[in-house]
Formats: C-alpha cells, sequence, structure tokens
C-alpha cells in the first residue's frame, strides 16, 4: 500500500470524527433530551390533551359537560370550598412554619442541620402513612382523646376526625415543609445588618422585625404560600381519609364522577377546570417569584432601601407601642419554632411504638412487646405480593428515570438550543400539575392499551411522576459544578464525551444516587395514580394500605408505615454516605499522590 493511500485515509478519518464532532455539537444535546421528550408525551402530553378532547364529548363536540360543571349550585360549593380550605392551609402554614424557618436562621450550623433534616423527612414519608398516622392520634379513641380523659379534661371523646378539623390538622401537617423551605431559603439571604440599623434608628424589636425583616423574607412568603396553595388544590388523599361527608373537595368530586358515576366527560371537563386554575397559579407563582428565584418582581421592588425609608417613616408611630425585646422575641421564639418540629414528627414517631404492641386494637400507650402485628404482615400474601409488585416497579421506574432523566438534565444544561426552555418546562410540568388530573388522563389512555392493572401500566406511569424529580436533582448538581477541569481535559485533547465521562460524571454522581432514590420513593410511595390504575394482578403497597386503612382496624397497617418510615429513612440517608465515602475516597486518592510525589 502506498504512502499516499495511508496519507489520504487518516485525513479521511480525520475529517469524519471531525464531522461526528461537529454533529454532535450541534444536536447531540437535542438528542440527548429527546428520549425523555418521547416517553412523557405519550404517557403524560397525549393523555393530558386527549383529556382536553373528552371534555368536549366522546361521540359529538358538544359544551354540555362545561354547562354542567360551571352550573350545577353543589359542583360550585364544593368548588369555592376547596379555594377556601386551601387558603385557610396556606395561612396556616404560614403562621405555623415562620418561627421554624426563623429558628434555623438563627441556630448554629450543626443544629440548623437537624432542624433541615427534621423538616424534610416528613416530605419524603408516604402521605398516606402520615395520614394514617392523624387517624391513629385523632381517633375516638386515639392519643388526644385518651390524654384528654385521662387528665380529667373532658369525660366524652371529642370528634376530632372524619370532619374539617381533622382536614385542617393532615394537610397543615403535610404542607408545611413546603411553606417552611421557601422561607429559610428567602431567610438567608436578608442581610440582617439593616434590622441593627433600624434598631440602632430607635425601633423595638417587634417594629424592626415587622418592618424590616419581614417585608424583606417577601419573596418566600409568597412563593411558599403560592406552593402550598397550588398543592393544596389538587390534593386527594388526606381529605378523602380524614374528612366527613361535609368535607369534599374538588378532586374528590372528579373522582366519584369517574368511579361512582361513570361520567368520564363530566370528570373530564372538571379537570380542565382544576388544570387550568393551576397553570394560570403557576404561571402567577413564576411571574412574582421568578422560576428561579432570583430575578422576581416582588424582590425588585423590596430592596433594603425601600425597606429602610418605610421603617423611618413608620418608627414615630410603633417606637411607643413596641420598643422591647430583642429581635423577633415577642412573636417568634424558639419554643414555638420546636413545638411545629415536634407536630411534623411526632405523629410518625408515634408509629413505631403501636407497631410493637401485644394489643389487638390500635391504642396509646401500648400494652407490652409484641412483633405479632410484623409477623401478621409477613404471613399475609395479600400483603407480600403488593410489596413485591411496590418494589418491582419501583425499581424499574428508579433504572428508567434516572437514566432518561440525567440525559435530559444534562441536554438542558449544556445544551443552546431553541425551544430550550419551553422543554425544561414540559419535563417538569407533572410535578405541577394535580396527580389526579394525572391519574385520570392517564387512565382514560391506558385503559384503551389494556395497560390498567398491568407492571408496565404502572411503570410507565410512575415515570411520569419520577423523571421531573430527576431533572430537577440532576440539572442542579450540573449548575455547580465547575466546567473548567473539563474544558482542561478537552484542551489536552480528551473528547467532549471522554472529558464529560472522565471529569464531569464523578463530580455529579452524589447528585445522580440522590435523583435515583427519590425517583425510587416517588414510584415506591404513590397512592394516586395507583388508585387508578392497579388491578388484581398488580397491586401496588400504597393501595393495599388505602384498602386497609378504609376496612381494616388492627395494628398491621401501623407494622407496615413503620416498615415504610424506615425504607425512607434509608434511602434519603444513603445518598449522604454515598457523597461522603466518594469525598473520603478522593482525599485519601490525593494524600496517596502527594506521598508517592
Amino acid at each position: 500500500m502506498s504512502t499516499g493511500t495511508v496519507t489520504t485515509r487518516k485525513q479521511e478519518g480525520v475529517e469524519s470524527k471531525k464531522f461526528i464532532s461537529d454533529l454532535l455539537g450541534r444536536h447531540g444535546f437535542l438528542l440527548l433530551i429527546l428520549p425523555a421528550l418521547l416517553l412523557l408525551s405519550s404517557v403524560y402530553g397525549v393523555p393530558i390533551f386527549r383529556l382536553l378532547a373528552t371534555s368536549f364529548g366522546r361521540d359529538e363536540w358538544s359544551l354540555s359537560s362545561y354547562k354542567v360543571a360551571v352550573t350545577d349550585p353543589y359542583m360550585w360549593k364544593v368548588l369555592l370550598s376547596t379555594l377556601r380550605l386551601s387558603a385557610e392551609v396556606t395561612a396556616l402554614c404560614l403562621f405555623l412554619g415562620y418561627p421554624v424557618a426563623c429558628l434555623m436562621i438563627r441556630s448554629c450550623p450543626r443544629w440548623t442541620q437537624v432542624l433541615t433534616v427534621l423538616v424534610v423527612l416528613p416530605m419524603w414519608t408516604s402521605v398516606l402513612v402520615r395520614s394514617y398516622a392523624w387517624i391513629v392520634v385523632l381517633g375516638r379513641n386515639g392519643i388526644v382523646n385518651q390524654l384528654l380523659i385521662d387528665s380529667g379534661l373532658i369525660e366524652e371523646p371529642l370528634q376530632l376526625l372524619y370532619n374539617r378539623f381533622g382536614v385542617y390538622v393532615g394537610m397543615v401537617h403535610i404542607m408545611l415543609p413546603y411553606m417552611i423551605l421557601p422561607l429559610y431559603a428567602a431567610m438567608k439571604r436578608v442581610d440582617l445588618k439593616l434590622v441593627d440599623a433600624a434598631r440602632s434608628a430607635g425601633a423595638g424589636g417587634l417594629a424592626a422585625f415587622a418592618l424590616v425583616f419581614v417585608p424583606l423574607t417577601a419573596p418566600g412568603i409568597v412563593a411558599g404560600s403560592l406552593l402550598v396553595f397550588i398543592l393544596s388544590l389538587g390534593f386527594f388523599v388526606t381529605p378523602a381519609l380524614l374528612g366527613g361527608a361535609d368535607d369534599v373537595t374538588y378532586v374528590m368530586l372528579i373522582e366519584r364522577q369517574l368511579n361512582e358515576s361513570l361520567n368520564w366527560e363530566l370528570a373530564a371537563a372538571m379537570s380542565v377546570i382544576l388544570l387550568v386554575a393551576s397553570l394560570i397559579l403557576v404561571a402567577l407563582y413564576w411571574r412574582l417569584v421568578g422560576v428561579s428565584g432570583q430575578d422576581s418582581t416582588i424582590r425588585a421592588h423590596v430592596t433594603p432601601s425601600w425597606i429602610l425609608r418605610t421603617a423611618t417613616r413608620a418608627l414615630a408611630s410603633w417606637q411607643s407601642t413596641f420598643s422591647f425585646g430583642s429581635f423577633a422575641s415577642p412573636l417568634v421564639t424558639p419554643a414555638l419554632g420546636w413545638a411545629v418540629v415536634g407536630f411534623l414528627i411526632a405523629p410518625i414517631a408515634i408509629l413505631f411504638p403501636l407497631s410493637v404492641s401485644a394489643s389487638p386494637f390500635l391504642e396509646f400507650p401500648p400494652r407490652g412487646f409484641s412483633l405479632r402485628w410484623f409477623q401478621n404482615y409477613f404471613d399475609r400474601p395479600d400483603w407480600i405480593a403488593a410489596t413485591w409488585v411496590s418494589i418491582k416497579v419501583a425499581t424499574l421506574t428508579m433504572f428508567a428515570a434516572t437514566l432518561l432523566g440525567t440525559l435530559a438534565a444534562i441536554g438542558l444544561v449544556r445544551g443552546r438550543f431553541l425551544g430550550a426552555r419551553l422543554a425544561a418546562g414540559f419535563l417538569i410540568s407533572p410535578s405541577i400539575v394535580p396527580a389526579l388530573i394525572t391519574a385520570v388522563a392517564v387512565y382514560f389512555q391506558f385503559a384503551q392499551f389494556k395497560l390498567v392493572g398491568t407492571i408496565t401500566g404502572l411503570v410507565l406511569a410512575h415515570m411520569v411522576l419520577a423523571l421531573p424529580l430527576v431533572v430537577i436533582v440532576v440539572s442542579g448538581a450540573l449548575r455547580s459544578v465547575d466546567v473548567r477541569p473539563e474544558q482542561a481535559a478537552r484542551s489536552l485533547g480528551a473528547t467532549s464525551i471522554i472529558a464529560f465521562l472522565k471529569v464531569t460524571l464523578p463530580a455529579i454522581k452524589p447528585g445522580i444516587l440522590t435523583a435515583a432514590f427519590f425517583a425510587f420513593l416517588a414510584s415506591f410511595d404513590d397512592v394516586v395514580l395507583a388508585l387508578f390504575l392497579s388491578g388484581t394482578s398488580a397491586t401496588t403497597l400504597p393501595k393495599r394500605m388505602w384498602d386497609g386503612v378504609r376496612f381494616e382496624v388492627d395494628p398491621t397497617i401501623a407494622a407496615v408505615s413503620t416498615l415504610m418510615i424506615m425504607l425512607s429513612i434509608a434511602l434519603l440517608v444513603a445518598p449522604q454516605l454515598a457523597s461522603f465515602g466518594s469525598r473520603r475516597a478522593r482525599r485519601t486518592e490525593g494524600a496517596t499522590t502527594t506521598v508517592s510525589i
């Protein structure tokens, strides 16, 4: 073979590699997003559009379902009641969550970490488990009534459950973390020197707190309030379990139209109305707070100079009235903050002693120690079969969602292409849409393809829940990584793919692991989708628990709840241990290299 031929082939090889590199540079990031977009479009996007079409009639075009939805007095009453419930829950969460966020910023770093864990842990404990815990606490023979009777304060048990009070308690308990975390994030950015300046100008502790500190936390107040209101608007599980006949919410009414009245068109129309209301609120959230929380309308107006001007004008009228106490202590005390944290943790902790009770009924304190209810769980084929279905579905969902979500996150963060923000919004939109609407839409679609009651159907549906979590977590990890080491690797001759795999991927590995565990939990703990898509051959553990909570009274459910709580704790701790191990290994490797040199 001649030298000229070899040279020509080498040049062709270099040009071919350059062409592939250019092609990937132009379209590679879009190709990374494509699998997630296709999956979500077919399993979530198309069903939502079909739901919209169904609302206009299945046989012929008609607005009759919308006419019924907007003119029926009972439906209007339920809709207005749901809006009022959401607003009241939001106000209660703000009132109770603000002291906790203040406590978190006033504590030392170690205690701040402890408080953060105590606030986050309930978020990743099953909603069904937490609702069941309140049934145990507030029931006629529950802990609260027993304590009140034993103390002599009452003679007959109070009706604390299956009414609006029970709904308030359960929903506030579940929504509080969603209020506390945005408040804490906003408070961390407040310059406390402004508060000191106001106090040096003559303001009392409460005046400085109310006129300076609170307005500066307005972005967190608005973010948390809108988030809680949106989530409360589409909440299903807790009102259904803790409420009474007069506490029907709009999503419960949709579920009844579908499962009891079999009126698919009306259920679809009501779902569309709720979806539009939710999207309007989300648009308002993004408009006021900003998608990233950085560029908000509120933040633009609530500036330090505006705060000081307002405070100075108001000090004259406030100084004589409020001249007592240190910063915020008259209004927000550590005792109140710790009491709210106890409110978050206590119902979950109470399930542990109940699960090892020797009593055949739920009672507190338990009579003796026994593992009979755990044994009952392991001996019951229906419980074990449901557990294996949940493990199988959650595992498959975790692997698929982590793979597709990680690829999509890389494409969104690193790519620059037309429609990137639209694609990102679509990928995270399932976390915004009320779960019941997604369940109704997916049920309409899957029923035609005979996927209801199958493992495949459950995995595909749970991918809708898990993908947004993976995209959000991995995107955050990618944005926090320094890109300069990867650029240095490319400058030394490594291809873009090799540089990413060798340099950046190890750096975001803890984020990917965290996203994977979150995806597993999202699938394993799901109740709403499972209620619609489970069947005799594929019933998940939360669906089995739902049936047990409604129709059974023995403490087996407490034992199952305890196991689910322990699983949640393990999955939350595992990524932290993996991250710690990875950092320790890198430090050891670095130390070894230094010694060798």
